[in-house]
């Protein structure tokens, strides 16, 4: 993977453990939110609520000395 300069990493959840192995060679410029579910409240307008959590992420490959 330290060959490409860019990344874009899906993942199934908003914790960061699929992130780890990528803490130390890539940095993260961007965050994008996906549909998680809908929250119906009825004392709210719009009674309905749409939620969303990171799903997708871009990372960039920190520059290394050499």
């Amino acid at each position: 993977m330290l060959k490409f300069s860019h990344l874009m990493l899906g993942v199934s959840n908003s914790s960061a453990a699929e992130l780890q192995p990528y803490h130390d060679s890539h940095s993260i410029i961007n965050i994008v939110e996906a549909f998680s579910r809908l929250r119906l409240s009825l004392l709210t307008w719009p009674p309905v609520e749409i939620i969303t959590e990171p799903r997708i992420y871009l990372l960039k490959r920190k520059l290394t000395d050499v």
